[in-house]
């Protein structure tokens, strides 16, 4: 099918296509516009595959200036294989429905291992072996020497690959590591040098990534990648785990004592390669001299090892003088080995920082940083002037020289911790080091930096808000989509107790509870009984899952579950859980049932799909939290902390909630399958873990499937099933969860999409009109007959009077006594006349038209003066405070203006009414107070300050802000100014004045009523402000550009105007004739230059101007917009309400493309009653 996703034609090749689909394309497309970087968290079994390879194929083939090519990162060879199928379909497709051949090369890369077709090597097992055995067969200095001596190999395909294949070019197409495999066999050349002789041609390259995270490998297969590619992270929810990995290094004694073996080797070489030829160190020597860019440069079969991620500046330096001889580098690393294992040599734990290391070391030793940066570069160099075979066998001396290298080039972001023991669990003492990265941002910055647009994408993201917080990058788009189904194929249930009623969970404390073990046991019996094929079961550790199957078969329980389905265990040896998962498929197959008992984070978990009956029913047996007495871990959260502001039990759910989601995920591929879902453990039931479930899934995880006994669970399972059971017909599921592409033309269809997607986005904006919001609000106005309000004494009025840029309104408010409680806020209301409508009256032009005439002030506000003065009992006069408040338009007036406008109103409102009434009650707030008031009037009417009590029964909070309802942000938007205000954490630091804090309670002591939130004024882009600064642009352009002599210009593609209006300005001694064009696409382009989005901000992530911006947690903050987004969105496009994209867009594009005696005639035939004809300018 063909897809029209905003102007861009999508290629899709399935009849079908999702609704999340078609909305993942929409955000995904936004994101490559802005050139940012997006986060996007789609359902499991979804297509996100083929979504992502449509939308970025037909992006580039349109594009192809600003995006060229595709890098596509997985995590395993089976994800690998599965993306490019589904790229061989779309490119099939776009060659069946083009009738030509596409000139497209996909190829995926993988290590020599999954490549070779070497008759010998490729027979090796572990994938060391295979890189040495290569290495020991195409070095240039081994296929040198078979020239003399013909009894030395070397590799038949790399020698017909050097000689033909860097000159013919392969065909178009896509090659799977198969593919590549049998186009070498058929060709004679090496499949792993052609497919990275390849990668700098390809449009699309699939690869692991470690191909770019890991700089040790990234230097070969990633450096030349154009900056205009395009890279997508997916199964992106470990990426934070995968990046410190590649900057980690453990050193055990074993690791020190191979190294010490390997200097001596090499000294031994050395002495040897002096006696026979010394001209080749010699030579070795006078390169080093030249530099290490001189060294990059080498051929590719010589590439042993790589530097660990050395900046820029240091491989434009020369290798110090004391290791650039061969002698002195053995004699530098040897001391530096023996100094190591002194430091080992330890009986306590050793935390410590790189810079006291190096101070340390310096101090002892006398080696200083700068040789150490090199250690990585001048062992290479050795390795290939000594012409090394065998080269895995130096791994251990390697990895010493990779951590001197590292340690000596970063200072911030990791920690080295020594322990005299290897594990917790051991009692033999057996030293170990750990240089540990602690900042997972470090070997992904320079992805982001250098490439324009990063997906990172997965099933399972939730919180969403978390991955910029630990990558430290700002994302243009971050959404997270739902699924739609015709049925609930997916039940996800959290199981708190036995039927006995004994709580279940693996809490620390009971998880050597027999009671506890034995429930879990009952549940997984009850589950074999009554669910069909494949059952897979998650525990939290291989340590906890020994424990608890010993336990079973010591219950008895092991034979049970055999009785109905054969039982199979994931093991730490990938062999053998290849093997359980082979026969656990095969025993599925055949009908006789299976279960798996496997490990979160381990193989199963990451890389497996458990689609149809493979996988109709998961359970995670308790929270797979991580060992948080692991000083690594706890060195983390400590950095975490004190770099990130995020505290370690936010991160340790957060971690904890996104594998139990992975392996839950399992056990849906597609919306035709089916699967049970089980959360064992009570402590699901919290708000801090179960609103950290994927929103796909909590959307069906209803109050009623959660604190269930194992029986009501098995009562809901059996029931599920008989309705799974029923045949799912496709005509059943058209129009809902299946789209033809005529269904997309369909604006019913289009509407619906836009409602899901607006229910579905964790963060919604809504615009609403003040009236509207109270009305239909908890605190909505009250109507006092005027009998009632001159009997109560209780009763308190009070006028605030908001005097904007464009006019003037009067507000009165009402609220009875306060009730005495300390943590409860005044019940103010808003008065209502006798027909519910909320008392209001409006004046124009706004209070800085009186700039000039200051003495007429109170002349312009008298007629609201005096309709208050009407409206509230005369009694009551007295006590009645009157707040007059003047924003953006009495800001642009010079302080002398102001202050004589703001003292003759105060003189003339004392002398002629009786309202309570002081100086400072008359002002010109900031555009801070402001954004400050509209935050404190939604959340009031909304509800969200009431304090509400912890229901958890394990423990009481003591974090206020998760006692209290969720606050919402503000948009407000005048005639000169634009505001924004929400609520931050009280980690966030305070930078500049827009963080503000207060307390709304009887007093100041009062905790729970104490707000912190972010807030910011645009002075300038309100809408009429940025209406005139879009005039004075495009004038300014056509009087640039103009070379005629003529006093009248004219400009007839005023995009921002209507088609057909025509309007006068003078500028600069000429008239400028202009005339609209009414384009809303165009328009919207001049509009963002005036945002000034690329001005730079003391401290990212900026907004616009260079304006400072903290992270917003998307996860659970909604925003409410008002005034001119209300009267634009309502007045003129009659959709107000819950703010979706597409409807948007829509109706905007309608409305501009409309003629301007069009819609003159429409506002005379009162389709605008609420807003004057300028303002449908």
């Amino acid at each position: 099918m063909k897809l029209n996703i905003d102007g861009l034609l999508v290629y899709m090749p399935y009849d079908f296509i999702y609704p999340e689909q078609y909305k993942y394309m929409h955000e995904l497309k936004r994101g490559l516009d802005h050139k940012g970087h997006c986060v996007l968290e789609m359902p499991s079994g979804t297509g996100k595959t083929i979504t992502l390879l449509s939308l970025i194929i037909a992006y580039m083939k349109r594009y192809p200036d600003q995006y060229n090519k595709l890098i596509y990162c997985s995590r395993t060879v089976p994800e690998i294989e599965k993306v490019m199928s589904e790229m061989k379909r779309l490119i099939s497709y776009y060659e069946k429905e083009l009738n030509e051949k596409q000139k497209f090369i996909g190829i995926a890369m993988s290590s020599r291992k999954n490549l070779c077709i070497h008759p010998e090597v490729s027979q090796l097992r572990l994938g060391k072996e295979v890189d040495s055995a290569c290495m020991n067969l195409t070095a240039s200095y081994i296929r040198e020497q078979s020239k003399q001596d013909r009894s030395i190999k070397t590799c038949s395909y790399y020698e017909q690959y050097d000689k033909n294949g860097r000159e013919e070019s392969i065909p178009y197409g896509v090659y799977n590591l198969e593919d590549m495999k049998l186009y070498g066999k058929a060709k004679h050349w090496c499949p792993y040098f052609l497919a990275r002789y390849i990668l700098t041609h390809a449009n699309v390259i699939v690869y692991s990534y470690h191909y770019l995270l890991d700089p040790k490998i990234a230097e070969i297969s990633s450096k030349e990648l154009p900056k205009t590619s395009i890279f997508v992270f997916d199964e992106a929810h470990n990426i934070d785990n995968v990046c410190i990995d590649s900057m980690s290094i453990t050193l055990t004694r074993k690791i020190l004592e191979r190294a010490q073996a390997n200097v001596e080797n090499l000294k031994i070489f050395v002495q040897n390669q002096k006696q026979k030829d010394a001209s080749r160190l010699k030579n070795e020597y006078e390169n080093l001299v030249k530099g290490l860019r001189e060294q990059a440069i080498q051929r590719e079969t010589d590439v042993i090892l790589t530097n660990p991620i050395l900046p820029e500046h240091v491989l434009q330096e020369n290798i110090p003088g004391n290791i650039r001889q061969a002698e002195h580098f053995l004699i530098f690393i040897k001391r530096f080995l023996e100094y190591i294992k002194t430091r080992m040599n330890i009986q306590h734990v050793v935390k410590e920082s790189p810079p006291s290391f190096l101070k340390d070391l310096q101090v002892r030793v006398c080696i200083e940083r700068k040789p150490l940066r090199f250690c990585s570069e001048r062992l290479r160099s050795l390795l290939r002037t000594l012409e090394t075979r065998d080269i895995h066998m130096y791994q251990p001396l390697m990895l010493l020289c990779n951590f001197a290298t590292i340690i000596s080039t970063y200072t911030k972001g990791f920690t080295l911790i020594i322990e005299p023991f290897f594990d917790s669990k051991s009692t033999v003492y057996n030293p170990v080091l750990h240089f540990t990265c602690l900042d997972s941002s470090i070997a992904i910055k320079p992805v982001f930096d250098r490439f324009q647009s990063v997906i990172i994408t997965s099933g399972t993201l939730s919180p969403i808000d978390m991955y910029p917080k630990i990558l430290s990058f700002t994302p243009a788009i971050m959404e997270t989509f739902t699924m739609t189904l015709t049925r609930p194929c997916i039940l996800p249930m959290i199981v708190t107790r036995g039927n006995d009623q004994i709580a279940i969970t693996s809490k620390f404390e009971l998880r050597e509870d027999q009671s506890v073990i034995r429930n879990y046991g009952i549940l997984l019996i009850e589950m074999c009984t009554h669910v069909p094929d494949g059952i897979v079961c998650f525990f939290t550790s291989y340590i906890y899952m020994e424990h608890v199957v010993a336990t079973w078969y010591d219950l008895g329980i092991i034979g049970q579950i055999q009785k109905y389905k054969l039982l199979f265990i994931e093991t730490p040896d990938s062999v053998e859980t290849s093997l359980a998962l082979y026969n656990y498929q095969k025993a599925c197959d055949n009908g006789r049932g299976a279960v798996l008992l496997s490990v979160a984070r381990g193989k199963v978990s990451e890389g497996v799909d458990f689609d149809n009956h493979l996988g109709r029913c998961v359970i995670m047996f308790g929270i797979p939290y991580v060992y948080t007495q692991s000083r690594i871990l706890q060195a983390r959260l400590d950095y975490l902390r004190e770099n990130f502001h995020i505290r370690e039990n936010d991160f340790l759910t957060f971690d904890a909630m996104r594998h139990a989601a992975q392996c839950v995920g399992r056990v849906l591929r597609g919306k035709s399958d089916y699967g049970i879902m089980i959360f064992a453990d009570k402590r699901f039931l919290r708000s801090d873990k179960r609103q950290k479930i994927p929103k796909w899934i909590q959307e069906y995880l209803t109050d009623s499937l959660a604190n269930l006994s194992i029986e009501e669970c098995v009562q809901i399972v059996k029931k599920w099933l008989k309705d799974m059971a029923q045949p799912l017909k496709q005509e059943d599921q058209l129009g809902i969860s299946l789209l033809t592409e005529e269904d997309l033309l369909s604006n019913e269809v289009l509407k619906s999409l836009e409602q899901s997607s607006s229910n579905a986005n964790s963060t919604t904006l809504t615009t609403t009109k003040t009236a509207d919001l109270i009305r239909n609000s908890g605190n909505a106005g009250v109507y006092v007959p005027e009998k009632l309000a001159n009997e109560r004494p209780d009763l308190h009025y009070g006028i605030v009077i908001d005097c904007g840029s464009s006019g003037s309104r009067l507000y009165i408010y009402i609220w009875p006594e306060h009730s005495g409680k300390l943590n409860e806020l005044l019940q103010i209301k808003q008065l209502l006349d006798k027909d519910g409508v909320p008392v209001v009256k409006k004046i124009e032009p706004g209070l800085s038209s009186m700039a000039k005439t200051p003495m007429n002030a109170t002349e312009y506000l008298k007629s609201l003066l005096d309709f208050a003065a009407n409206t509230i009992p005369s009694v009551k006069h007295a006590d009645t405070p009157l707040y007059i408040l003047a924003t953006a338009g009495l800001r642009f007036l010079t302080p002398d203006q102001q202050k004589q406008l703001l003292e003759d109103l105060f003189n003339d409102i004392v002398r002629d009414y009786q309202f309570l009434i002081e100086k400072t009650h008359i002002q010109v707030i900031s555009g801070q107070l402001e954004g400050i008031y509209s935050w404190i009037a939604i959340n009031y009417v909304l509800g969200r300050f009431q304090n509400i009590n912890n229901t958890e029964s394990e423990s009481v909070t003591n974090d206020i802000s998760k006692r209290r309802p969720t606050t919402v942000g503000v948009l407000d938007m005048g005639g000169a100014s634009a505001q924004i205000a929400f609520e931050v954490s009280k980690a966030t630091p305070v930078i500049g004045e827009e963080i503000a804090e207060f307390s709304l309670g009887y007093d100041e002591h009062q905790e729970a009523l104490k707000y912190k939130i972010y807030v910011t004024t645009f002075l300038g882009y309100g809408a009429n402000k940025a209406f005139e600064k879009y005039i004075d642009r495009i004038i300014s352009i056509a009087l640039n550009s103009s070379t005629s002599n003529s006093p009248y210009i004219r400009i007839d593609d005023a995009d921002c105007l209507p088609r057909g209006y025509s309007t006068n300005y003078t500028r600069n001694n000429k008239t400028i004739i202009m005339t609209g064009e009414g384009d809303f696409t165009n328009c919207a382009k001049h509009l963002v230059t005036l945002l000034n989005l690329n001005t730079k901000c003391l401290k990212n992530p900026c907004s616009l101007n260079g304006v400072h911006q903290p992270q917003i947690n998307y996860d659970s903050q909604d925003f409410y917009g008002f005034s001119e987004f209300w009267y634009t969105m309502q007045d003129v496009l009659k959709i107000g309400g819950p703010y979706a994209r597409l409807t948007f867009l829509n109706a905007s594009t309608k409305y501009c493309n409309a003629n301007w005696k069009d819609i003159r005639q429409w506002y005379d035939e009162k389709s605008y009653p609420n807003i004057n004809l300028d303002r449908l300018m």
